[in-house]
C-alpha cells in the first residue's frame, strides 16, 4: 500500500521534532509499504528507499491550500493520506486520518479579526467531519471531539505521546565556562522555556518575581525564548516593576550552553492552562532539572509526585508555593532522577511507533 503523508507545516518547534521522529521511525519499521511525502523544506532525515519526497511549497491555511494543493492531491489520487494537523483543502474528500495534537487554537488563539477565527473554526470542523479516522493523543480531547464537535467515538484513536528526543553533544570548551558569569546573572535562577502563546500563562510569573523581590529574595527568572523578548508589553511590566536585573531574556544559545543552564538552575516553572500533553518538559525530563507546574489531569497523571503543583489561576499561589521551595534544600535533581527516567522508558517512542502503524494498518 502507498501511504502519504502531509509534513508542509514542519518547522523548528517541538512538535515538528515530535512528528519526525514518529515518520522515520514508521518508515524504517514498515519496509514493505511506500511513502509520498509533501513538504515546504528539504527535510535530509527523510530520505529513504521506500520514500518519494514530493516539495510543493504551499502553505498551511493558505489559498493555495485550497486550489493549488487539491489539484495536486486529486491528480496524485492517493489511497490514503495522513494530515499531521487540521490544514488541509476542504474539497479534498479521499481516504485520509487526521492527527490532531490538541484543539487550542479554538479556545486560546488571538485572532485578528471575526472573518478568521471563523473561517479557521469552519474549516476545523469540516475537515475533522470529513476524516475516516481522527488521531489524537488524550482523552480530554477526544471528550471534546465527541461532545463539541458530535464526532463518533469509534471514528477517534488514542496515541500514545512520547518526549522527543533531546540531542546531548558535550563540548570541553564550554564546559569551562560559568553560565551566569557570561549572561551577567547574579542569583540563583528559575527556567522559563514553553513558548509565548496565551495560554502559557507567563506574564504571571512577573509578578511573582516582583513579589519575591520585595520579600527579599534574592532569585532570577530566565526566559529562554526568543519571541518573549520581542513581547514589548511584557518588557514594559518588567521596568514598570523595576526587575530589569533579575529577568533575563536568552536566545540563540549552543545546545551545550542551554544544558548547562538547565544543569545550573533551581527549577524549571511550567505555569500553562492548557496542555494535552506536556511534550515541551522534555529538556527538563532529559536534563533531570527539577519542574513546578500548573496542576493539570495530563501532567500529574504522567509525573504524579515527582513534581511539585501550583495553581495557575493565582499568582499568590504560584508566589507562595515557589516561596516554600525556595529554600527546600532535601529537593535535588536526583532526587527524581530515577522516577524522570522511568517517565521516558514507558512514554517511549517505540511505543508510539507501533501503535501508529496498528491504526493504520
Amino acid at each position: 500500500m502507498k501511504i502519504w503523508l502531509d509534513l508542509r507545516f514542519i518547522w523548528d518547534n517541538i512538535y515538528s521534532t515530535f512528528v519526525l521522529e514518529l515518520v522515520i521511525g514508521i518508515i524504517e519499521k514498515s519496509s514493505w509499504q511506500t511513502f509520498v511525502i509533501y513538504t515546504n523544506k528539504k527535510i535530509e532525515w527523510l530520505e529513504h528507499e521506500n520514500v518519494t519526497i514530493k516539495n510543493v511549497w504551499i502553505k498551511n491555511g493558505s489559498i493555495q491550500e485550497q486550489s493549488k494543493y487539491l489539484k495536486i492531491l486529486k491528480h496524485d489520487n492517493n489511497n490514503l493520506m495522513i494530515f499531521f494537523n487540521h490544514f488541509k483543502p476542504i474539497l479534498y474528500t479521499l481516504n485520509y486520518f487526521t492527527l490532531l495534537p490538541s484543539l487550542k487554537d479554538v479556545y486560546y488563539s488571538n485572532f485578528s479579526n471575526y472573518i478568521k477565527k471563523y473561517s479557521y473554526l469552519y474549516l476545523l470542523e469540516k475537515n475533522l467531519n470529513n476524516s475516516v479516522k481522527i488521531i489524537c493523543f488524550d482523552t480530554n480531547t477526544s471528550d471534546e471531539l465527541i461532545e463539541k464537535y458530535n464526532i463518533s467515538e469509534r471514528k477517534i484513536n488514542l496515541l500514545q505521546w512520547f518526549f522527543p528526543n533531546i540531542h546531548i553533544h558535550d563540548h570541553k570548551t564550554d564546559l569551562k565556562i560559568n553560565i551566569k558569569t557570561r549572561y551577567g546573572i547574579k542569583n540563583d535562577f528559575f527556567i522559563y522555556s514553553w513558548g509565548e502563546w496565551v495560554e502559557k500563562n507567563y506574564e504571571k510569573l512577573v509578578y511573582v518575581f516582583d513579589k519575591l523581590k520585595k520579600d527579599w529574595h534574592q532569585i532570577d527568572l530566565v526566559f529562554l525564548w526568543e519571541a518573549i523578548s520581542k513581547n514589548v508589553i511584557l518588557r514594559n511590566i518588567i521596568i514598570n516593576l523595576d526587575l530589569q536585573t533579575n529577568i533575563h531574556f536568552i536566545w540563540h544559545i549552543k545546545q551545550s550552553e542551554k544544558i548547562m543552564f538547565y544543569n545550573e538552575s533551581m527549577w524549571v516553572l511550567f505555569p500553562s492552562f492548557y496542555e494535552p500533553f506536556p511534550f515541551r518538559l522534555s529538556e527538563p525530563l532529559h536534563f533531570w532539572t527539577a519542574i513546578i507546574s500548573s496542576e493539570l489531569k495530563n501532567i500529574r497523571s504522567i509525573f504524579w509526585e515527582s513534581i511539585n503543583y501550583f495553581s495557575a489561576i493565582s499568582v499568590n499561589n504560584i508566589y507562595e508555593k515557589v516561596k516554600s521551595y525556595i529554600d527546600d534544600k532535601e529537593w535535588t535533581k536526583f532526587h527524581h532522577k530515577p522516577v524522570f527516567e522511568k517517565i521516558k522508558k514507558k512514554y517511549s517512542k517505540e511505543n508510539s511507533i507501533k501503535q501508529l502503524i496498528e491504526i493504520i494498518d
